[in-house]
């Protein structure tokens, strides 16, 4: 065997030595291992994005059929059985096998519904980071609450609603919004009561009666001044209003019993055609107490007659009152008389009552103003001539306008702090009409201002809305 002599092993070594520091300073092909690099986690990157995007787009797909599911078996107008209605949505979007909770829960008058689900989605790209599966939970809860609701639908019927065919405009509203607010519910669950007003708030003589009011006396006047008894005029007592003192804002409940029967009389100038005599509505236009009945709510609202003065101060006073469960047992009265159906004897509920909710729904054209009487109660030209027409010592104010504004107020306190929500209207109303009704509602949202017959009907149809308001809650 030959060997390599040391001289030529040498040279090979230092060739080789040289070569392999030549290939350690070379830099060629750098840039494509770094490119490459830098692709690989480009594509880790976009493929993270192409597994979360798919990820949202599932959970977002469950999630709404989740939420239309529940609330579509939440309704109490739902026949079928809310489980099955889940399962039939979840079912019908592919989604069924996803489900993993549902609840119901059902109370007199609500039912809450609350399902789960969760999507295990297989990752393309995340795979690669040891994350194989990547889970799309969805969850919703609805409740629809047919609660006990108490309305006092309290509507101005002065003479100035004669205006921009205010009335006209007025009462196919209020009609829709009797329907509206009644049509989402069973006939037990919804009252209403209805309250128009001028000057005064008419109770209607069945309540006159419960509170024992003190009615002036039938009187044969001689009108004429003459012997003559064909001259001579009854006296006419067809309404039923009664002076509610000032000390009576201070509570909530009815007005004291034993009070003095308002005059029958006119202040201002009567427009005849469309209007009624009487500062005091007529017991024809009197308080409708309790009722679910639409038809006969409808009947009065379409039969109301104008009448003169604003007294809203009275009109927001008979509205709480009515709301208050300490006047349950003058509904059990009304009830026995005919006034009240059974199934609202034990109204008004009490404020704590559960599922249960109290709205006063007040709408006016026109500010508070004083309130104005006959010296003499029983003067023949009462019936005939408005106090504005005859000499100034025949009439005199009991409250100032300003007196009643603050009466007013307290009323409104009192309701909003019994948890009564309180929404009010201002229908073609000035300033100071408007103002008085912001102050009264229970924010400024509860408030609406309005003109034209849109903007009254839309007014109506809001807060009905609101009152019949199905929430998604989570």
């Amino acid at each position: 065997m030959q060997h390599a002599s040391a001289p030529a092993r040498s040279s090979l070594m230092g060739r080789l030595r040289r070569q392999m520091r030549s290939f350690g300073r070379d830099e060629d092909g750098s840039m494509i291992i770094f490119a490459m690099f830098i692709f690989l986690v480009m594509l880790m990157v976009g493929g993270m994005a192409v597994d979360l995007m798919r990820f949202e787009t599932n959970r977002s797909r469950l999630q709404a059929t989740l939420d239309r599911a529940v609330l579509a078996s939440a309704s109490l107008n739902q026949q079928l059985d809310p489980e099955t209605v889940v399962r039939d949505y979840l079912d019908k979007a592919g989604l069924l096998e996803n489900l993993t909770y549902i609840n119901v829960t059902e109370a007199l008058n609500s039912r809450t519904v609350t399902a789960r689900a969760e999507m295990q989605m297989d990752t393309y790209f995340m795979k690669m980071l040891q994350v194989p599966q990547l889970t799309a939970p969805a969850s919703s809860v609805a409740r629809e609450a047919v609660t006990n609701i108490e309305v006092s639908l309290v509507l101005d019927i002065s003479g100035s609603m004669r205006y921009n065919q205010r009335l006209i405009n007025l009462q196919p509203a209020a009609r829709n919004f009797v329907s509206d607010v009644l049509g989402a519910s069973t006939s037990d669950t919804v009252s209403i009561n209805l309250i128009p007003y001028a000057g005064s708030t008419n109770p209607g003589p069945l309540m006159f009666s419960y509170l024992n009011g003190v009615r002036y006396p039938t009187a044969i006047l001689d009108d004429k001044g003459n012997s003559d008894p064909s001259d001579d005029i009854m006296f006419p007592n067809g309404s039923s209003c009664i002076e509610i003192p000032r000390s009576a804002f201070n509570s909530t409940g009815l007005p004291p019993a034993n009070a003095a029967q308002v005059p029958h009389f006119m202040n201002w100038t009567i427009a005849a055609s469309v209007m009624d005599w009487g500062w005091c509505p007529t017991d024809a236009t009197s308080i409708i107490y309790a009722s679910s009945d639409e038809a006969a709510l409808h009947t009065a609202i379409n039969n109301i007659r104008m009448h003169d003065g604003t007294g809203t101060h009275y009109a927001m006073r008979w509205g709480l009152a009515l709301l208050n469960p300490t006047s349950r047992p003058a509904f059990e009265y009304l009830n026995a008389n005919g006034a009240v159906s059974a199934s609202f004897v034990n109204r008004p509920l009490d404020w704590d009552s559960p599922e249960t909710a109290k709205y006063i729904v007040l709408m006016t054209d026109g500010q508070i103003t004083e309130q104005t009487r006959p010296v003499d109660q029983l003067h023949p030209q009462n019936p005939t001539i408005e106090l504005r027409r005859r000499a100034s010592n025949q009439r005199y104010n009991i409250t100032s306008a300003n007196q009643n504004v603050t009466d007013f107020y307290k009323s409104c306190d009192f309701a909003k702090a019994n948890g009564i929500i309180v929404y009010t209207i201002a229908f073609h109303a000035p300033a100071a009409a408007q103002t008085q009704m912001i102050n009264c509602a229970s924010s400024p949202t509860h408030f609406y201002s309005v003109t034209g017959a849109q903007g009254i009907s839309d007014a109506f149809r809001a807060i009905a809305t609101q009152i019949n308001d199905l929430r998604l809650i989570q």
